[in-house]
């Protein structure tokens, strides 16, 4: 899909969400029905999820904005409040903070501010990347069967191979751009397990700027 086209909603989908929030509802999951039961990682200057649920108009201008395709929309399946609100898919992109412009391009897309300018990449996250054993290959597989492209495709140094050829995250570096993320060759091709996690992902940081 291209990142301005808008995306369909087909019929079966629809009814099959239908079917989840009323089954949700039936055991009590009223609460998230609506808001989802995760966090979901949002875009670099829309962390204040207040503001972003309440300001956005979905009007999809920051997923067009993104020249590598990691924002895309939420889904019923996320929430009925975060349907067709932005998200980071480090699966399908990951953010380089628009390094060749002053803005960036979400932020300045954005006619509400619920993105909002003024983002520090050294000071603020998206989130914070976290090893899934189950999923690395350095953990799997051994460091032969890995060449440790999310170390490399790290540009603020918050990878590093640890003393037992694991990798390790600087969460003081970090600050959640999913370029590890999207590099990782697990979950992907033949060493795809099912789980849909890669062994490195971007997680919502819980800590305090």
């Amino acid at each position: 899909m291209n990142a301005g086209t808008q995306p369909s909603v087909t019929r079966r989908r629809f009814v099959e969400a239908g079917m989840g929030v009323v089954a949700m509802f039936a055991v009590g999951g009223a609460g998230k029905a609506f808001a989802g039961d995760r966090g979901l990682l949002r875009p670099p200057g829309a962390q204040d999820e207040s503001r972003v649920v309440g300001s956005c108009i979905k009007c999809d201008r920051c997923r067009g904005a993104c020249p590598h395709g990691a924002i895309q929309l939420g889904h019923v399946e996320d929430g009925f409040m975060n349907a067709r609100i932005p998200k980071m898919d480090f699966h399908q992109g990951y953010c380089d903070f628009c390094a060749d412009v002053e803005v960036f391009r979400c932020a300045d897309a954005c006619p509400t501010q619920a993105i909002r300018i003024g983002f520090d990449t050294h000071a603020d996250k998206i989130g914070l990347a976290a090893i899934d054993a189950d999923e690395c290959l350095l953990f799997r597989s051994g460091t032969g069967h890995c060449s440790k492209q999310c170390i490399d495709a790290c540009s603020f140094d918050a990878l590093s191979l640890g003393e037992d050829g694991h990798v390790a995250v600087d969460a003081a570096a970090c600050n959640g751009c999913g370029a590890c993320e999207y590099a990782c060759p697990s979950a992907s091709y033949g060493s795809y397990s099912g789980s849909g996690r890669r062994g490195i992902n971007v997680e919502l940081w819980k800590g305090v700027r």
